[in-house]
């Protein structure tokens, strides 16, 4: 008898404890499952690996008619069945056929989620060991506990959890519509889509209009450039006329040299200079 402080262990290692592939394929399990450690997904195979085994020797003893091997054999397919790993009518081939998520599939953890009393398996997890998880009236807190086909349906919270409350936000929405209560919400929408949709007219377009009123601001711009350029041209054009009106027109010689001779006076100078001549070769004479 071994000491109660340390029991024996149910489950078997993995010979090699570092390959790269068995390591992978577990990692999945334990995302896919919601498990807690390797140590899970081992159990599991250990429990199918005993099945399997059991199912090797009554294949290499039915070719002796012995009825006990088949009762056996009858006893181990109908056990399977009735735990839900084995669909009906199968043989002990099939059960050298299993995996390991056959096993893990049948987990009361696994099925609270199915069942839509979890919104994650990891949920389903924490509600068993919390003790708002019963099986009929008996309350389990053993996520690994495997379940039975009769077991399936009378999956339930229990009776003092306050996860029973439909208004309890850790509930999750699936079960609105597993208890059959609709909120009004749900009505209201519901008749929307069965009510007809009245003809919408369509909307305007407010980009495309803002894109014509920008467009209309860089072209008043350009207008008022043009019409700048078009007085400055009109202005060009009027000044060689204006200039042709000022210039008078061109007179002839004849006439020019008579007003020349008409207006131009005697210069003062040459008459005084005439004047001092004058006395001086007056006063030439008088001393002679």
């Amino acid at each position: 008898m071994g000491s109660p402080k340390f029991p024996k262990k149910k489950y078997n290692t993995p010979f090699h404890p570092w390959k790269e592939s068995r390591i992978e394929s577990e990692r999945e399990l334990i995302k896919k499952y919601g498990l807690k450690n390797h140590k899970e997904v081992w159990k599991a195979k250990t429990y199918l690996g005993r099945y399997r085994q059991q199912a090797r020797e009554l294949l290499a003893k039915i070719e002796g008619k012995d009825p006990q091997v088949k009762k056996e054999s009858e006893q181990l397919l109908l056990h399977l069945t009735r735990m839900g790993i084995l669909p009906a009518g199968s043989s002990l081939d099939d059960v050298l056929a299993l995996e390991t998520e056959s096993v893990l599939s049948r987990r009361l953890q696994t099925l609270v989620f199915l069942k839509g009393f979890s919104t994650a398996a990891t949920q389903s997890r924490q509600w068993i060991n919390h003790g708002h998880i019963a099986i009929g009236d008996r309350k389990v807190t053993i996520p690994s506990y495997m379940v039975s086909k009769d077991e399936e349906n009378d999956i339930n919270y229990t009776n003092k959890s306050p996860l029973n409350e439909l208004s309890h936000p850790a509930r999750p929405k699936t079960d609105v519509y597993k208890t059959g209560v609709i909120t009004s919400k749900i009505e209201k929408t519901e008749e929307e889509t069965i009510k007809p949709k009245k003809e919408e007219k369509p909307e305007p377009d407010v980009k495309k209009e803002k894109t014509e009123e920008k467009k209309e601001e860089t072209t008043e711009p350009i207008k008022e450039q043009e019409k700048t350029e078009t007085k400055e041209e009109k202005k060009t054009e009027d000044k060689p006329e204006r200039e042709k009106e000022t210039i008078e027109p061109a007179k002839k010689p004849e006439d020019a040299a008579q007003e020349s001779k008409e207006e131009k006076p005697a210069p003062v100078e040459k008459q005084a200079e005439s004047k001092n001549e004058n006395k001086e070769t007056d006063e030439k004479k008088e001393d002679k």
